[in-house]
């Protein structure tokens, strides 16, 4: 059964509640006008942050027996998609950016109608009717046409398709915020002032040119590199986030 939600209602609303229930800001994310002040990560602010990279997906509700994990855990379970390696390289990106002490994430729905993302939204319960995928706990992908990971709703695994590989490490609900305190009883928090905003954005796209680089590519990133002293830091690095990485950047800040 295909989503009903597109990604675009999906990410606002799991956005608004991150922001109003749990006190994360954002740095390039989907923001209303009336949480402006609040929500936007300012960086003259004199603390210790975690950034997280979230990116969005949508998944199908598999429910035919003849699915291809019918055998394994039964129907119904759910699943989106991975692009193989051979035709979309993003998935390296977020092993690199993983790399770099920060958090990153898939993120799917354990829902798939527009009831229930509006039930989850007035509930408040989006985040805990959500699952969380490291890349690093998806290791790398095959250069089969189609790479899925299935999941359901009351396991903390999933299943890579197409060799059928199971993934442990799903981060579900408020796990997502047990991982960014730990990162602060750690001291693995940094304080993200205009010039460290900038430098993560020059990282990025090193590593991104390290992924792909053929010529179109190489002149798109001289042409980002190029805005870097004209615009502001956090638009600087949401830019190369949400347009390179496909993700949204979040702030926890103490």
């Amino acid at each position: 059964m295909k989503p009903e939600i597109t990604d675009i209602s999906f990410s606002t609303a799991l956005t608004f509640e991150l922001v109003t229930q749990h006190g994360l800001l954002t740095l390039g994310a989907p923001i209303f006008p009336s949480l402006q002040k609040e929500a936007i990560f300012r960086t003259n602010m004199n603390t210790r942050s975690v950034l997280v990279f979230i990116q969005y997906k949508l998944s199908e509700r598999i429910v035919g027996t003849a699915a291809s994990l019918n055998g394994d855990w039964g129907i119904p379970y759910y699943r989106f998609p991975i692009h193989p390696k051979n035709r979309n390289k993003r998935h390296e990106l977020l092993l690199k950016l993983e790399d770099m002490n920060n958090l990153v994430y898939y993120v799917a729905p354990e829902f798939h109608t527009k009831s229930e993302l509006y039930e989850s939204l007035m509930q408040k319960t989006l985040l805990t009717n959500s699952t969380f995928w490291s890349p690093k706990a998806i290791g790398s992908l095959s250069r089969a046409e189609g790479n899925t990971i299935s999941y359901k709703s009351d396991f903390y695994y999933g299943i890579l398709e197409p060799e059928k590989r199971k993934i442990d490490g799903a981060i579900k609900g408020e796990m997502l915020l047990s991982m960014i305190n730990g990162k602060f009883e750690t001291n693995q928090s940094e304080i993200y002032d205009n010039e460290r905003l900038a430098y993560l954005g020059d990282q990025m796209l090193d590593n991104y040119l390290k992924v792909i680089h053929t010529p179109k590519e190489q002149r798109l990133i001289n042409d980002i590199r190029k805005s870097r002293n004209q615009i502001d830091p956090r638009d600087f690095l949401s830019l190369i986030s949400i347009f390179l990485y496909d993700c949204f950047v979040y702030v926890a800040a103490r």
